[in-house]
């Protein structure tokens, strides 16, 4: 069977079919000439269209059957006589085979030619169809996976080193490679922040958190979760062979042309591990403190406490609550000429001209601690630190502050009230606190209510679910927050030794505000709803109508 080519105006053809526009047609037919990749795989690369999408056109263009993931046999067809390698690489799949013939699944019609060598192989006529990419790989790996007792072995692999490799090689061919950049670039489009990767007995289930919340994805099959597992660790730079005790890992990577940092944590679970990815893009855009969701008199007091020359400002909350990037705004709001500032942190999540920004690395001695203790050799004005992690970091960061450096950091602590009393506890002597505790922000982040579809009921808006929105009815996050300004009474009350709640009636009585106060303020703004603070917060708030 000759090779079936595409050429250029059939090219143009199912591209115009599939919906592309005339520019991002040209777009591509530039890179496949350029590169000499296929076709399909340039568009599939470039994001412009889906599997689903690109084998739609090309069966219609080409006229040939459609095929299904159902359409596959379950058992191999062609048991020991096509080579897998062989069928990977022409990203095909024998999807039936029976006495009138051979039903080829393709994922690109130009490479038809797999169509002469399976013939021959099988001595049956051949009938090309066309199907997903990702179908075809999943039916391959369901086919060629159990090959040998692989999949046995899979299951069954301790810490010798034959197995590893072997293991390595497995989780190294193009369509475990493809299949987890593909699990990537999903995530970059849906705008996560991370990947779960949770293997069970009979299926692996793959979710992503965004905008706090985790939703379920498209799930590869069961029979790839080791492989999938196993590719993450490579890129991590981790231990395939131990699966026994958790592992963290980094890597840097460039998806579709975004450079990311992933942190890679992986845990044994019952059938298999699970890996959890954290996705940190670049960002080179400076952050505005107007933009993140502070109460104006919160916003003006933050204002005012940064541009004092010396003093401690602590940004607390949960992990993800987005502290980094208050931090950020911070930090662009005091990036003058006139000052010095340097940062420590863990990873550069922004990148800001006019700031010295230093990246944390523990494994060879960098630590917070031993960062900020160079830094202070750099006549800085002012030091930002990203974690108060230790009694170590958190003294020096306090000391800093005493001898005329403004200092911020955050620090973990669920309320803006239970700060100092953290401090204490990690040893912190409370007159130097009294000496240096300017302001404290307490910040979550809650998601905003879709424009699209919010409506009101009852006189409060409320969530109903979209296209847009994903029919979530949210879209993106702000900021929740409280601030406690440190007044002279309120920094006697930490050298005394008060309790945290202590502490909280007497800034509540002071007229500091809660979280409680300032999502009531977005609820009545319609901002976002009660169900969104409910969540967050584990409160009922309702607004003052």
């Amino acid at each position: 069977m000759a090779k079936m080519a595409l050429h250029s105006t059939d090219a143009e053809n199912w591209l115009v079919m599939a919906g592309l526009s005339a520019a991002d047609v040209q777009r591509a037919m530039r890179a496949a000439e350029e590169s000499g990749e296929a076709l399909p795989s340039i568009v599939r690369r470039l994001g412009f269209l889906s599997d689903k999408a690109i084998a739609d056109a090309l069966a219609k263009t080409h006229d040939l059957p459609r095929l299904s993931a159902n359409d596959f046999a379950e058992e191999n067809p062609a048991e020991g006589l096509i080579n897998a390698e062989f069928l990977i690489s022409g990203q095909a799949c024998i999807a039936r085979m029976d006495d009138a013939g051979v039903v080829l699944a393709l994922a690109d019609p130009a490479t038809s030619d797999v169509a002469d060598a399976v013939a021959l192989a099988t001595g049956k006529p051949v009938t090309l169809a066309l199907a997903t990419l990702s179908d075809i790989e999943t039916a391959l790996a369901r086919y060629y996976g159990a090959q040998d007792d692989d999949t046995d072995a899979l299951h069954s692999m301790g810490t010798d080193d034959a197995d590893a490799e072997h293991l390595r090689d497995l989780a190294s061919e193009a369509p475990v490679v493809r299949l987890v950049n593909d699990l990537i670039k999903d995530a970059l489009a849906n705008r996560a922040s991370d990947i779960h990767v949770e293997p069970y007995r009979d299926y692996l289930r793959i979710r992503l958190r965004v905008d706090g919340v985790l939703h379920d994805r498209e799930s590869p099959n069961a029979a790839l979760a080791q492989l999938v597992v196993s590719r993450i660790k490579i890129i991590a730079d981790l231990d395939i062979a131990e699966r026994r005790r958790p592992q963290d890992g980094r890597a840097r990577v460039s998806i579709a042309g975004t450079p990311l940092d992933l942190r890679v944590a992986t845990t044994p679970s019952a059938h298999g591990e699970s890996v959890v990815i954290r996705l940190l893009e670049d960002r080179d855009t400076e952050v505005d403190l107007h933009d993140l969701g502070l109460s104006h008199k919160d916003e003006a007091l933050l204002m005012d406490k940064l541009a004092a020359p010396f003093g401690l400002i602590l940004v607390v909350g949960p992990t993800g609550g987005g502290k980094t990037t208050t931090l950020a705004g911070a930090i662009s709001t005091l990036n003058t000429p006139e000052r010095k500032v340097i940062s420590i942190e863990d990873p550069v999540e922004y990148q800001i001209d006019g700031v010295t920004q230093i990246a944390v690395r523990p494994a060879i001695g960098l630590t917070f601690a031993n960062a900020l203790r160079s830094v202070l050799r750099q006549d800085p004005d002012v030091i930002v630190v990203g974690e108060l992690r230790d009694r170590e970091t958190a003294e020096i960061a306090v000391n800093a502050a005493l001898t005329g450096h403004l200092v911020l950091a955050t620090l973990h602590a669920n309320t803006a009230a239970g700060a100092p009393a953290r401090l204490v506890d990690m040893g912190i002597d409370p007159s130097l606190l009294r000496s240096t505790l300017r302001l404290i922000l307490s910040q979550r982040l809650i998601r905003i209510l879709c424009p699209s579809c919010k409506k009101k009921v009852k006189g409060q808006w409320t969530h109903v679910g979209c296209e847009a929105c994903a029919n979530t009815g949210y879209q993106r996050r702000t900021g929740l927050y409280e601030s406690i300004e440190l007044t002279p009474d309120l920094l006697n009350l930490i050298q005394d030794g008060l309790s945290s709640l202590e502490f909280e009636q007497a800034a509540r009585a002071a007229g500091a505000l809660s979280l409680t106060d300032d999502g009531r303020a977005k609820i009545q703004a319609g901002i976002t709803d009660t169900d969104e603070i409910w969540r967050v917060l584990g409160e009922r708030v309702e607004p003052q109508l």
